[in-house]
């Protein structure tokens, strides 16, 4: 009786315990890589400073910052004074009065509008414009750093997830093998070399497994860092590293110039650098301002030959101003900023061939990663049709284990090349879409 219900306990202890497993793999999320994508572009603080940064350019873009539109200013005054004052006239009349008393009040409405500055107001408003469509560039270019950066990152838990379940099914064959050596020693077949050795390769997958678990928990926390998360923030990701791509390199060098936002923004700051050329060379032209005001003025004293002075009226005029020396410094000005433009053309052009040589490398980098994928996937499945086919053999005495051991890594080393060369392969693929302008759809 005893015995039936010790067997019955420890059989309900395990349905429970399977069941907490699995209620614990359910209660962690499922991230998708669309929905880690999603919330790194919406919380993540690089592409957040970026996105704030557009908006200031958009906000700086406007006619009073190029200069285009009038000032208008509002001045008032007044002035009280209490004096002793003592006057002389050349009519020989002396006056004196102690603790006299004066005010004067002015009001003034002042307006003043830049009509012509050699073009310059229109350069300025032109590059603010390009300034503008630069933020939104630099924009997508971040958008597409951090997808990259967060396609890497996940696809890195997944190759070390599939590491990790791959060791744990070795494991299980590891620990069959060791079984059967320790049967066989005991059964005299065998010496306990065998089963040395047989523990010595278990604890050595056991460490492995150990080793990636950490590597895990690095890769989960860079995952949820770029997703401005809390670190060990718990989730599990897909199964699988799929690659939806098929690259043309034809097309891609085609599309490249076009297409990759980096190459186009460096060429925006090409376009930039020459409104600032046009902006120095205005510098040389007249300068002419329209300018206007209301003015009220009142004076009053109780000593002096006005005792009231008040005035009330508008003045107009043309102030008119061309720069003729200023020690060369505009000329020196026009060649500093000449040297920055060809300094950016020089970066484009450079940018331009590394570019059209990551596209080729990546392109080659895909295709090779392909060619590994499809054999090591072939070698994976006769690795496990070998592995079983060794244990037999070994299982009764065919085969020693030192032939089991090789069959057991030969296996190891499909998993790991299989693995590695899909990630690899989806990095190539990220590159290429990255290079394209084709991360953000």
């Amino acid at each position: 009786m005893n015995y039936y219900l010790i067997n019955h306990k420890k059989m309900l202890y395990r349905v429970v315990l399977i069941f907490l497993i699995i209620f614990e793999a359910h209660a962690q999320s499922v991230l998708t890589i669309d929905e880690a994508i999603k919330t790194g572009l919406e919380k993540n603080y690089a592409v957040q400073i970026v996105r704030n940064n557009q908006t200031i350019a958009k906000a700086q873009n406007n006619l009073g910052n190029a200069g285009m539109s009038p000032t208008v200013s509002l001045n008032a005054g007044i002035n009280l004074a209490n004096q002793n004052t003592h006057l002389e006239f050349n009519t020989g009349t002396i006056q004196d009065k102690a603790g006299a008393q004066s005010n004067n009040v002015s009001a003034s409405i002042n307006a003043g509008w830049i009509i012509f500055d050699g073009l310059k107001m229109f350069d300025i408003k032109k590059r603010l414009g390009l300034n503008e469509d630069l933020s939104s560039l630099q924009l997508k270019q971040q958008m597409e750093n951090t997808i990259y950066d967060i396609v890497a990152s996940y696809y890195d838990v997944v190759r070390i997830s599939e590491l990790i379940k791959s060791a744990k099914q070795n494991l299980s064959i590891y620990e069959e093998r060791l079984k059967i050596a320790q049967l066989k020693y005991e059964i005299g077949s065998d010496s306990k070399v065998d089963v040395m050795l047989s523990q010595i390769e278990t604890n050595k997958v056991k460490s492995s497994i150990l080793q990636l678990e950490v590597q895990l928990l690095n890769s989960k926390s860079k995952l949820n860092t770029l997703l401005n998360q809390s670190v060990d923030t718990e989730f599990n990701v897909a199964d699988s590293i799929t690659i939806n791509y098929q690259p043309n390199l034809d097309e891609l060098k085609k599309n490249l110039i076009s297409s990759n936002t980096s190459l186009l923004a460096s060429k925006q700051v090409e376009l930039i650098s020459q409104q600032s050329i046009k902006e120095v060379r205005a510098n040389n032209l007249p300068f002419i301002q329209l300018n206007a005001a209301y003015n009220f003025t009142r004076a009053q004293s109780q000593t002096g030959i006005l005792l009231l002075n008040q005035q009330l009226g508008l003045n107009t005029g043309l102030t008119a101003s061309w720069l003729i020396f200023n020690g060369n410094k505009n000329n020196k000005l026009m060649k500093e900023r000449n040297l920055m433009y060809l300094n950016q053309k020089y970066a484009t052009d450079q940018m331009k061939l590394q570019l059209d040589a990551m596209v080729y490398n990546s392109y080659q980098a895909y295709l090779r990663n392909k060619q590994i994928v499809e054999l090591e996937n072939r070698n994976l499945s006769d690795s496990k049709d070998l592995i079983t086919v060794s244990l037999e053999r070994y299982k009764i005495g065919k085969s020693n284990l030192l032939e089991t051991i090789e069959t057991q890594k030969n296996l190891e080393d499909a998993q790991v090349r299989y693995i590695q060369a899909l990630y690899n392969m989806k990095l190539a693929e990220t590159d290429l879409l990255k290079s394209n302008g084709l991360l953000i759809k």
